[in-house]
């Protein structure tokens, strides 16, 4: 029957080939999702409603693709076991508080992304149609803004992501030829004046923290164990420190606007952020569900990632999709070429969308997730062709 493969499909020939046409299938709809998403209006108010559905559905596709779970059983795989506890938990908790019960696809999107960015085998011209896909996404909105179709911080933020997954190949192109750098500095231009613009802190915050980590950071950084794993916990649980001293100050009445922005430090997150953990503390282990009515938003939107996790599921589906999360990040830094351009580049995006996720849903926010998982299948490409993945399971 052949020699057997690493993937869910077990044998090559036909196999392999039903293989690669489900990673098409499943970037497919990805790709067309986000594009429909992000170039017609009226696309995103229709499937708003369905876009974790959407997400899952090309997940589970690329799932199927891509995961053996008879061999991943044999080989004891924690992280999948992790995921499956996480998500049973997680739909038990929605149970026993009543709540919707759909919020558990924006969870399940997230953990899938992160498990199977390692996993995913795309051949090299997947990889590129995602990388083309992008350059021209972000050259769609470098020549048109279409930031008032949707809202001004939505916009901003759509601009800025798309770009990150656009210089992936722009640097790429860069790299051949230095001439080809003035359209990177030229994109670096056009993409600040329109956060300017519009005034979008959040896309600003995540913009200046990848131009620091890819420009400015040394790149011995990345190697340093200590510094690396520092930056792990402080873009994870530094986000629920971040709320606590957020409201704590928010508290003593200090304000003040931002430069360049015309708004106040404190101007409304202080008050959403205390009012869940008010109604959290006494759910703790369970969570207080999706789809409450608060006092201090007019739609229930947490704005921070980690805590949304911790207040919608509860400290247990919490700390194991922190395991999750540590894992993954912690298999990026142990990448041998981690400062080779583009994997750098990916990861220090990857960085910029956890920190600023720390005021906003970005990071777990379904309409983004097809430029997450790109990012990530940038920093692990070939990994699981060359036995790289295998090694770093030895590393630990």
């Amino acid at each position: 029957m052949g020699k057997k493969s690493r993937g869910a499909l077990p044998h090559t020939g036909r196999y392999e080939k039903i293989r690669e046409l489900l990673n098409y299938a499943g970037l497919f709809i990805l790709l067309v999702f986000y594009a429909g998403t992000w170039t017609f209006p009226a696309f995103y108010h229709v499937t708003e409603i369905y876009n974790s559905l959407i997400v899952f559905i090309a997940l589970s596709v690329l799932f199927i693709a891509n995961i053996d779970i008879a061999e991943k059983l044999r080989e004891r795989d924690v992280m999948l076991f992790i995921l499956c506890i996480t998500l049973i938990i997680a739909v038990i908790n929605l149970f026993i508080i009543g709540s919707n019960k759909g919020c558990i696809l924006i969870l399940a999107d997230f953990l899938l992304i992160l498990y199977l960015a390692p996993e995913i085998r795309l051949s090299p011209l997947q990889m590129r149609i995602y990388e083309v896909f992008f350059l021209i996404m972000f050259i769609s909105w470098f020549l048109y803004d279409r930031e008032y179709s949707y809202n001004a911080n939505t916009g901003a933020t759509v601009t800025v992501f798309t770009f990150f997954g656009g210089m992936v190949l722009l640097h790429e192109i860069a790299a051949k030829r230095e001439i080809y750098g003035f359209f990177i500095v030229l994109s670096f231009m056009r993409v600040v004046t329109l956060v300017l613009w519009h005034l979008a802190r959040g896309a600003f915050f995540a913009l200046a923290l990848f131009i620091f980590f890819y420009y400015i950071a040394p790149k011995s950084w990345w190697k340093n164990r200590a510094l690396y794993r520092f930056l792990m916990i402080f873009s994870t649980l530094g986000s629920l420190l971040f709320v606590g001293i957020y409201v704590f100050l928010g508290s003593t009445g200090f304000n003040m606007k931002l430069p360049f922005f015309y708004k106040n430090i404190f101007s409304g997150r202080e008050q959403i952020w205390y009012e869940v953990w008010d109604i959290l503390k006494d759910q703790i282990l369970t969570g207080i569900g999706s789809g409450r009515e608060l006092k201090s938003f007019f739609e229930y939107n947490i704005h921070n990632a980690m805590y949304d996790i911790l207040a919608v599921h509860g400290i247990i589906v919490f700390l194991l999709s922190l395991c999750i999360i540590w894992d993954r990040l912690r298999k990026m830094g142990r990448i041998p070429d981690i400062n080779a351009g583009k994997k750098l580049l990916a990861i220090s995006a990857v960085f910029a969308i956890f920190i600023e996720s720390f005021i906003d849903m970005d990071l777990m926010w379904p309409d983004y997730s097809p430029l997450l998982l790109f990012l990530l299948l940038t920093v692990f490409d070939n990994r699981s062709l060359n036995g790289l993945g295998k090694k770093l399971e030895k590393d630990g």
